[in-house]
């Protein structure tokens, strides 16, 4: 594709026609703003929008790539990029005051005078814009003419406090080292890799790795050009955070909201999502940690601030609160060192806190479970690694968590799964079990869930012995854990009995990928005259020489799609007779009633 937009800038170096239209689109200003929504993949709460350019005359109408290619050639980039700019401002007075603005920067021109001279800003005071919801979204497509001052001019905003985008990640032209250089606080993954993501395991594969770069690195992820509610399902499940494309908005003349029909499919696949970190997971939200804290107004005085906290020797720290937003956090240590020192007091005790509070901070929402809020606290610098944490529910300020609370109930989590958990396999014991079985039973929500008993294993570990009988144990979760690919619950009840919940019905497509792996498998567990022979030759309960076949499996399982069960003492009754009945039939077998 580089080669291709090479050729098409080439194309038009000689096309007088187009050079005499950018020249009156400019001079006539024909450029009309549009804005695409930019949606929380959480919540479905609107972060910002994208201003694109629409060229307003009929009879200049072009392609817009080729427009932005024709005004370089030309030498009008700046022109073209200050039309674009002021137009998408302009219009941004009717925008809410919590939202972003996404504007697009033509690497080229950030190193033209005029845009280094603080056109933005001027910009953004003369319509009452905060310089804090402005974002520059910069393309890797084009690369820079000289990458040394590209990467200091945004080094340059990002020191202003404008917020850098860095778009079309994934799309072939962008190196590890450019995001590395930048340190963006946003990426756009690229359409190629949204594209039918559903559908492609590779991409979901890339989709998670950038999820995982992206949180470890205090990176917020916008998936671009989602087009389906399949794809958006596929994000969902990968925790992508923002979401971007025509099935979530269409650009309009209008900051307009996202249609509730779309909100309501967010909605429907995030209760999913959390239904299941509450319920199968044993980390609880962050939001079950959360405090209010305490709170300033940006205006509020430095000085003042200081004697409310010396009044009250409880507060330790702050958060700067507007509109439901917090902009700002400031630590009691932080305060003191400002107002402190030789002039520190006379330079700073009068003026408003919002202009000495730290901007830099961790913001989670209120539905993200703990061990991951974990994972992002200690990828802070290390100057900010016990700092509280900020929470939002709803896109608004909920409160805050101290590293404290969080380092405490994360040990209290760990220590209760290794006293749960099975020291073979690590999976979960039977205390987790129960409440999985419990939260199904007691939900009207599809389940399925099916118990796994290994046929012949004593004969088996008596034969080969007791290292070996682990072995086969292993391989059972191994396989179990291998054939879940719709997020199954796998737990190990004790010997050689397991136990897997669906939140869906049909489990026969499960259980019948498990057995043909492990038949397959289980063979490598035994000699080669044993597998030709077909069994094994060992001692049965009543110390009598016996043949046993190859171990095998008996699943039994039960779902509610056709009975409702009100309590587990009826659940409990069924199973053990759809066990029994397994237990019964020779070689791999399942029953799903």
């Amino acid at each position: 594709m580089k080669n291709e937009f090479i050729r098409k800038y080439h194309s038009i170096q000689h096309d007088s026609e187009i050079f005499q239209n950018i020249d009156k689109i400019i001079k006539g200003r024909f450029i009309k703003p549009v804005y695409q929504p930019i949606v929380s993949l959480n919540d479905g709460n609107i972060l910002g929008y994208e201003a694109l350019s629409r060229i307003s005359n009929e009879d200049l109408k072009m392609d817009i790539g080729k427009m932005f290619i024709a005004a370089n050639e030309a030498n009008l980039s700046w022109e073209l990029e200050e039309l674009c700019r002021i137009k998408s401002l302009e219009k941004a007075i009717d925008m809410d005051a919590n939202k972003k603005l996404f504007i697009n920067v033509n690497p080229n021109v950030i190193h033209d005078e005029a845009f280094q001279s603080g056109f933005t800003k001027k910009c953004l005071y003369e319509y009452g814009l905060k310089l804090h919801n402005i974002i520059f979204e910069i393309t890797e497509r084009v690369s820079a003419l000289d990458n040394d001052v590209f990467i200091n001019s945004i080094g340059h905003y990002k020191r202003q406090d404008y917020k850098i985008a860095i778009d079309d990640v994934g799309a072939g032209y962008s190196e590890i080292n450019t995001l590395s250089d930048v340190k963006p606080d946003l990426v756009k993954l690229d359409m190629n890799i949204v594209r039918n993501i559903d559908k492609d395991e590779i991409k979901q594969l890339l989709c998670k790795a950038m999820v995982g770069f992206c949180e470890n690195a205090g990176i917020q992820l916008i998936a671009e050009g989602i087009e389906n509610e399949e794809e958006l399902e596929t994000l969902i499940k990968l925790q992508v955070s923002y979401g971007q494309g025509f099935f979530l908005g269409v650009p309009q003349e209008i900051f307009a909201e996202i249609a509730p029909e779309k909100l309501n499919i967010i909605q429907k696949y995030n209760a999913k999502k959390y239904n299941k970190n509450i319920t199968s997971s044993i980390y609880p939200i962050i939001g079950y940690l959360s405090k209010p804290g305490y709170s300033f107004s940006p205006d509020e005085i430095a000085e003042k601030i200081l004697e409310v906290m010396k009044l009250n020797p409880t507060i330790h720290e702050f958060v700067i609160i507007e509109n439901d937003k917090a902009i700002g956090f400031m630590t009691k240590t932080d305060l003191n060192e400002k107002l402190g020192g030789r002039y520190g007091f006379t330079l700073f005790s009068n003026k408003p806190i919002q202009q000495i509070i730290n901007k830099d901070f961790l913001v989670v929402d209120y539905n993200m479970t703990v061990d991951r809020v974990s994972r992002k606290a200690l990828q802070r610098p290390f100057e900010q690694l016990y700092n509280p944490i900020v929470v939002e529910l709803d896109n608004k300020y909920y409160g805050i968590v101290t590293i404290k609370d969080l380092l405490d109930t994360c040990t209290k989590i760990d220590v209760d799964v290794a006293a749960h958990s099975n020291p073979l396999t690590k999976l979960p014991g039977n205390l987790l079990i129960e409440q999985e079985i419990l939260t199904r039973v007691l939900n009207d929500k599809p389940y399925c869930i099916t118990y796994y008993d290994l046929d012949n294993f004593k004969a088996y570990n008596d034969a080969y012995g007791f290292q070996n009988g682990d072995m086969m144990l292993a391989l059972v979760a191994n396989v179990l854990k291998k054939c879940a690919t719709k997020e199954e619950f796998i737990g190990h009840i004790g010997g050689d009995d397991f136990i897997v919940i669906c939140d869906y019905h049909e489990g026969e497509e499960y259980c019948q990928a498990v057995i043909d792996a492990f038949s397959v498998e289980v063979l490598g567990l035994y000699r080669d005259e044993d597998v030709k022979r077909g069994y094994i030759v060992s001692k049965n309960r009543n110390g009598v020489t016996e043949n046993f076949p190859i171990s095998s499996l008996s699943i039994a399982g039960i779902s509610n799609r056709n009975r409702v069960y009100k309590s587990t003492d009826d659940f409990s009754k069924d199973i053990a007779q759809i066990k029994k009945k397994c237990k019964q039939q020779i070689g791999n077998y399942y029953e799903i009633h």
